[in-house]
């Protein structure tokens, strides 16, 4: 008996979250979340949490494992999670980056980073992780318990380092779950091994970009091919560096700002480009880390990458133009003007890209380069949508900024005494629990 019910992300926009059951087995299909953490979203996964069997991760970004810091932390979540090695390594670095850009700047609460390191926990006697189970493409693996004559399978999916497409195979039945893969062949990543794959029994999928418009020139022509939107966004950029003004980008922590990176350099790398003396910048918390993890993860790119590598033993993440920031203190101190990738897609939860777009907003010579959607509703999404429809821009954005700052004064006495009042209270709730097991 197979039966799949979608817990969010179904007929809207949502992060990605599916409930498989096979028999007596419960399979987690991807765990996201997004930028605003409304736990709202993730209610019926809350309840669910204890009786998951297995997790499997599709990709690296928050929309497909945002929530899983929180499962494993706050709901007693036991279940091996399922995921290709770069999407363990660098979906730790998502979860980080987003933990610190919120925690930085305002209370947050719902997961830290002993939670994420708790989830991430490598057991250096047995020399693996405590909760995931990490796999290469092709890789089968049993699960056990209740899941027990199941085996889950990664494949390349495209869209981002270590995106997958499971199989899943019990007995005869054989089940695809595929979501967020690519077809073309990137400067980074092959293209998905989908269309090769023999007919399953059931394929779980998703149509998120059927609906996109072509985007257009200023003549209102459709671009045509990667070559001509490449082309666009140079174009963009030296336009905008060549009014003296800054360019800001926002991405994913550890996603498709990958591919943007490699292009980036390539425009920089380009000794004709006239704006090579400006600054190209990462701007994340986990900049360095994320760059310094793709380095490692060259057998999971491109067959373009790899033969680079072998022909020249140069590294494509081995940068010589592209700057690491992991604050906006470090970015003050390089020249301008500036291109910078920030981590934020939404521009309105707190990150480095919503400061920075709140500080150069105000001068028209800078220019905002939106390079994929984001969740609905949201301030970028609002700038897509004007764009890409043929819309005017929004007369006015709100913009709510965090920033954290001492406590003085009356203010500081108040916080002394709520957090001796806690102490006090979480030191009674010990006795009390210390008593009941002597007693017992």
């Amino acid at each position: 008996l197979i039966k799949f019910t979608p817990l969010y992300g179904a007929k809207n926009e949502h992060p990605l979250c599916y409930l498989l059951e096979i028999d007596e087995a419960c399979i987690l299909l991807d765990c996201g979340w997004d930028e605003t953490f409304d736990l709202r979203l993730i209610q019926q996964l809350r309840k669910l949490a204890p009786k998951i069997d297995a997790v499997l991760i599709s990709h690296s970004d928050v929309q497909h494992i945002g929530a899983l810091p929180f499962l494993i932390a706050k709901t007693g979540m036991k279940a091996k999670i399922y995921a290709t090695v770069p999407v363990v390594k660098m979906g730790q670095l998502t979860v980080y980056d987003a933990a610190l850009s919120r925690s930085s700047r305002e209370d947050f609460d719902l997961f830290n980073l002993d939670d994420i390191d708790s989830t991430w926990e490598f057991d250096e006697k047995n020399q693996g992780f405590r909760h995931f189970i990490p796999l290469r493409y092709q890789q089968s693996a049993q699960l056990e318990g209740r899941a027990d004559g199941i085996s889950v399978c990664p494949l390349n999916a495209g869209h981002s380092i270590g995106g997958a497409i499971w199989r899943i195979t019990k007995d005869a039945e054989n089940i695809v779950y595929a979501v967020d893969y690519n077809h073309a062949q990137e400067r980074h990543l092959d293209g998905t091994v989908l269309e090769t794959l023999e007919r399953p029994t059931v394929l779980i999928t998703d149509a998120y970009t059927v609906l996109d418009r072509p985007l257009n020139d200023e003549h209102g022509k459709p671009l045509s091919g990667k070559k001509a939107k490449e082309e666009k966004l140079r174009e963009r950029i030296l336009r905008t560096l060549g009014d003296g003004g800054n360019v800001l980008i926002p991405v994913d922590s550890t996603g498709r700002v990958l591919e943007l990176m490699l292009l980036l350099e390539s425009f920089w790398a380009d000794p004709t480009f006239p704006a090579r003396n400006c600054t190209l910048a990462f701007l994340a918390p986990v900049s360095r880390s994320v760059v310094d993890m793709a380095k490692t993860q060259t057998e999971w790119f491109s067959k373009h990458v790899a033969h680079a590598l072998l022909d020249s033993r140069q590294n494509a993440f081995e940068f010589k133009h592209l700057k690491c920031c992991g604050s906006r203190r470090e970015l003050a101190k390089l020249q301008g003007p500036q291109v910078v990738l920030a981590s934020g897609l939404d521009l309105e939860t707190s990150s480095e890209a919503l400061d920075l777009f709140a500080e150069w907003v105000s001068d028209s010579r800078n220019s905002v380069v939106l390079t994929q959607r984001s969740r609905p509703e949201c301030n970028a999404r609002r700038l897509y949508d004007s764009l890409v429809h043929g819309g005017a821009l929004p007369n006015m954005l709100t913009l709510q900024l965090y920033k954290r700052v001492p406590l003085e004064g009356q203010e500081l006495r108040e916080h002394e005494e709520r957090a001796r009042a806690a102490a006090v209270e979480q030191q009674r709730m010990q006795e009390e629990l210390d008593a009941a097991a002597e007693a017992a």
